[in-house]
């Protein structure tokens, strides 16, 4: 008779050693937050950079001074008629201008003294001739005159320099 063969014991295997698991997120998180930091300081180093070198760069100077100056304010003149220094002739001027001021403060300054500075024009517009204000040149040198005229009754008690300049809405030499 044959023996029974004797049952084999088999031993568990070891399990094999695992790894930790590695959290999967936290190398791309750190790459994108490398990323973050490079482009942020690389845009306030640039910035920081425009900053420095605005006063060197004239476009740059011109509309920081631009942003910060007030807009015009206009103080409208009555129309004027004068006789013009013609001597072969008989001729007139007939002008209307607008004064453009730097402040209200000006502009009431330039109203409270109306009258002075309407007679300060007339008298200036009266001793003009015709050849000498008909070109554009002419009428340039005019604008200059009459901004000073108006300049010298302020210059006192208020603004000097806030009168900015002279525009002609009318302009007719008969």
């Amino acid at each position: 008779m044959a023996t029974k063969p004797a049952a084999l014991k088999v031993a568990p295997a070891p399990a094999p050693e695992v790894a930790p698991a590695k959290p999967k997120g936290k190398g791309k998180l750190l790459i994108i937050i490398m990323i973050f930091l490079l482009a942020g300081g690389g845009g306030g180093g640039w910035f920081w950079w425009k900053q420095q070198n605005a006063a060197k760069d004239p476009k740059l100077a011109a509309q920081k001074t631009e942003a910060k100056k007030p807009p015009p304010q206009f103080v409208q003149l009555e129309q004027f008629t004068v006789n013009l220094q013609d001597e072969s002739s008989e001729r007139y001027l007939q002008v209307a201008m607008v004064l453009e001021v730097s402040s209200s403060e000006t502009a009431d300054a330039v109203k409270a003294y109306m009258p002075i500075i309407r007679n300060r024009i007339l008298m200036l517009l009266s001793s003009k001739r015709s050849t000498d204000i008909a070109n554009v040149e002419g009428k340039q040198k005019l604008a200059e005159a009459v901004v000073s005229e108006v300049r010298e009754p302020l210059s006192t008690p208020g603004p000097t320099k806030g009168i900015e300049g002279v525009h002609f809405s009318a302009f007719v030499i008969q």
